[in-house]
C-alpha cells in the first residue's frame, strides 16, 4: 500500500496553562514490510524539537512550551509504503534482549482469571505459532472491542474482567496473557490505514507482538482478530502502552483538557477518508 498520511492532534485547555513539556512518539521506522519515504513531525505554537531514540529504539521528539498556553496542535505526516508480511516483523534493530519482554508491568500483569483463561485456550494446541493464533482468536471472541481512548488505558486485568476494552487495553491484555505463559511480548502503537473499520479504529490504533521461534517477532491484533497487514502503520513499541504512547506530557498549571485527533489517508487504490476520536 502506498499512502500519504496526515495526523493532526489538537488540544484545548479550559484555562491557560503556564508551561508544558512533552515527548512524542509519532515517527515510524522502516523495516522489511514498511518503507518510510518522507516523514515530519511539527507542533504549534512553534517549539524547538529535539530528536532522539529511546531504549527500545523508538524515534522520539521532545519539546517545551512557555505559556500562557490555551491550545496546542501536533502534526505528523508523510509518505509511506507498506506490504503484507502476515504480521512478521523483520529488519528492525533490536536493542534489548528477549528477557526484557518477559517482564511484567503494572499494566500487563495477568491475574489468576486471565492466566486460567489463557491456559485453557491453549490446552489443545502445541505448535508455538498456532498457540498465539489461538490466543488471539480466543481474546477477540471473549473481549468486545470498545472504541474510545482515555488518557490512560486500564490495566490488563481490569479490561479482561470487563470483557471489553479499547485497542490499547486489548493489546495490553494480549501482552499480559502471552507473558503469563512465558512468551516474550510487547505492545505496538500506530495507525490503522484501511477504510474498513475506520470508525471503530479511530485515529490511533494499538496491537501486540510476540516472539516465536524460529520466525521472530509477529504481530497480533485482538481488537480486529487478525495479524497486521499492509493497512497497519507501525510506529512505536513498549512493554505496555505507556512505553509506546504517541504523546506523554507534563503540564505546569492544572486545567481541564479537551482533545480531538484526525487521521487523513490518501491511498492510491482507494478514496481518502478521515476518522475522529
Amino acid at each position: 500500500m502506498r499512502a500519504s498520511v496526515q495526523y493532526h492532534f489538537q488540544i484545548s485547555y479550559a484555562d491557560p496553562v503556564r508551561a508544558m513539556n512533552q515527548v512524542l512518539r509519532l515517527t515510524p521506522r522502516g523495516f522489511d514490510g514498511q518503507e518510510i519515504k518522507d516523514w515530519r513531525v511539527d507542533v504549534l505554537p512553534d517549539a524547538r524539537m529535539r530528536r532522539n531514540e529511546d531504549a527500545f529504539g523508538n524515534i522520539v521528539h521532545s519539546c517545551s512550551h512557555d505559556g500562557p498556553l490555551e491550545q496546542l496542535s501536533i502534526m505528523a505526516e508523510g509518505e509511506i509504503e507498506t506490504n503484507d508480511t502476515a504480521g512478521v516483523v523483520r529488519g528492525l534493530p533490536e536493542k534489548l534482549p528477549l528477557d526484557v519482554y518477559l517482564r511484567h508491568t503494572a499494566a500487563t500483569l495477568a491475574d489468576k482469571d486471565l492466566l486460567a483463561f489463557t491456559q485453557d485456550a491453549l490446552s489443545r494446541e502445541t505448535d508455538p505459532l498456532g498457540r498465539m493464533h489461538v490466543l488471539n482468536d480466543a481474546l477477540h471472541e471473549a473481549c468486545a472491542f470498545a472504541p474510545g481512548e482515555g488518557e490512560t488505558p486500564r490495566p490488563a486485568r481490569e479490561a479482561f474482567a470487563s470483557r471489553a476494552g479499547s485497542a490499547r487495553e486489548l493489546a495490553q491484555v494480549f501482552v499480559a496473557a502471552a507473558r503469563g505463559v512465558d512468551v516474550p511480548a510487547r505492545l505496538i502503537s500506530g495507525f490503522f490505514l484501511g477504510t474498513e473499520g475506520v470508525g471503530a479504529a479511530g485515529a490511533h490504533h494499538a496491537w501486540a507482538e510476540v516472539f516465536v521461534e524460529p520466525i521472530g517477532w509477529i504481530g497480533f491484533d485482538p481488537a480486529f482478530g487478525c495479524c497486521p497487514r499492509d493497512e497497519y502503520l507501525r510506529i512505536a513499541l513498549g512493554l505496555d502502552f505507556a512505553g509506546a504512547a504517541p504523546r506523554r506530557s507534563a503540564v505546569f498549571g492544572y486545567a481541564r483538557e479537551a482533545s480531538i485527533a484526525v487521521l487523513k489517508v490518501d491511498v492510491s487504490r482507494q478514496a481518502s477518508w478521515q476518522g475522529q476520536q
